[in-house]
């Protein structure tokens, strides 16, 4: 696969994104893997019995980033994304639409994600609340803090809404290294 505008950095970022969308560890990531689960994750860890922001969210990050990819599997099987397809879809998507336009649709996503975790409507991201969140990932919690600090600009022990939004857009749309390159976990080799 010819990549147009991926650095390896990059598709590492992807790699490990992927990691959190593969719930069974099988090397594709389904429909049911990517917004079923996630968003029924979501909804128990965080006691959000009113479900709508986090569902409304991750429907749009599915649709806009991740179905158009889906190759439909024959024989009644659900339709499934691979790595290399995921990859492929971000190379163009980056490579044959407006950046800007993506990012502010981004900037939807990770304003709905951040009111979702912000269990106690502080404002800010606390360190357990983004551990709930990577549970909710599929991330091993024990990196929790290794990447919450990367993200805390201020160093105050919080995430507040503009470093936590900030952070997943530079998971997504910056090419070389950068404190949101962890935002969802230590990188994949």
């Amino acid at each position: 696969m010819a990549l147009k505008t991926l650095t390896p950095f990059f598709c590492r970022k992807i790699a490990t994104f992927f990691t959190c969308l593969d719930i069974d560890h099988d090397g594709y990531a389904s429909h049911d893997d990517m917004y079923g689960r996630i968003a029924r994750r979501v909804r128990v860890m965080f006691h959000k019995s009113d479900a709508v922001e986090v569902e409304a969210a991750w429907k749009f990050c599915c649709e806009t980033f991740l179905f158009p990819a889906m190759k439909s599997v024959k024989d009644g099987q659900e339709e499934v994304l691979n790595l290399e397809s995921y990859i492929a879809l971000l190379d163009h998507l980056l490579t044959n639409t407006c950046v800007e336009t993506l990012k502010a649709r981004a900037r939807l996503f990770f304003n709905a994600i951040f009111d979702s975790i912000d269990v106690d409507n502080g404002g800010t991201i606390s360190l357990r609340e983004y551990a709930h969140f990577l549970v909710c990932m599929n991330v091993d919690p024990e990196h929790t803090t290794i990447c919450f600090d990367a993200m805390d600009a201020d160093k105050n022990g919080t995430l507040s809404r503009e470093e936590f939004v900030d952070a997943g857009i530079q998971f997504f749309y910056d090419m070389e290294e950068t404190p949101g390159a962890y935002f969802f976990g230590p990188l994949k080799n």
